[in-house]
């Protein structure tokens, strides 16, 4: 009876939370994208074991925001309304 009760929680109740997440604008999934694909050019350099586990980490936080924020980007707006920026650290060379 209450593994029912639970799996009925958790089927009402998970696809309200996944919904819940916010989404990113176009242009901000693309700034990340972008960044992802400069992770990885660098991961394809010679690097020191630090340097690498950084960059490693980079890409794995990047994919994740990826894949939680930007299922369905939301349209960019005007040009007038001020831009909110992301809530990631800007992309730095990891050395």
């Amino acid at each position: 009876m209450r593994f029912m009760l639970t799996a009925l929680l958790a089927f009402v109740l998970l696809p309200a939370v996944a919904k819940a997440t916010p989404q990113f604008t176009e242009s901000q999934c693309q700034m990340l994208n972008a960044q992802r694909l400069e992770v990885r050019r660098q991961l394809r350099q010679p690097y020191n074991a630090e340097h690498g586990q950084q960059l490693q980490a980079r890409q794995k936080e990047l994919e994740r925001l990826l894949k939680q924020h930007c299922k369905q980007p939301v349209k960019d707006p005007p040009a007038a309304l001020a831009q909110q920026p992301l809530p990631v650290q800007p992309l730095q060379q990891l050395r």
